[in-house]
């Protein structure tokens, strides 16, 4: 498993503090566009921008083909249990809650229908 983010920096083996660390991260300068993805490959991911965290964040769940988005933004101290989750393989509470495909997703598959 692997942690990259725009906020803390890289790990290839992140403990759950790297997690936590990276989603709270209190430097100055946070955007909206940083991101913290906990990876297996570039294929099979969980990913957030930290940016808006008073909004709460925008949880995108990546796994082969399928790329879901969160239905709602969710806090910084949920993100991170799903992440320790994730990291764990216990993917029990990423399946309660409801998701749907990504506006860029729905784009993509709109024009791969346009080509045929």
């Amino acid at each position: 498993m692997k942690l990259r983010t725009d906020t803390i920096g890289h790990f290839d083996n992140p403990t759950e503090d790297n997690i936590r660390d990276a989603i709270v991260y209190s430097g100055e300068g946070a955007r909206e566009s940083d991101l913290v993805k906990l990876m297996i490959d570039d294929e099979h991911f969980l990913c957030i921008w930290v940016g808006n965290r008073t909004d709460g964040h925008i949880l995108i769940f990546r796994s082969g083909p399928w790329k879901l988005e969160c239905n709602e933004r969710l806090s910084s101290e949920i993100v991170a249990e799903l992440m320790v989750g994730y990291v764990h393989n216990d993917l029990s509470a990423l399946n309660e809650l409801k998701w749907k495909r990504p506006f860029d997703q729905i784009f993509l598959d709109n024009i791969n229908k346009l080509r045929k």
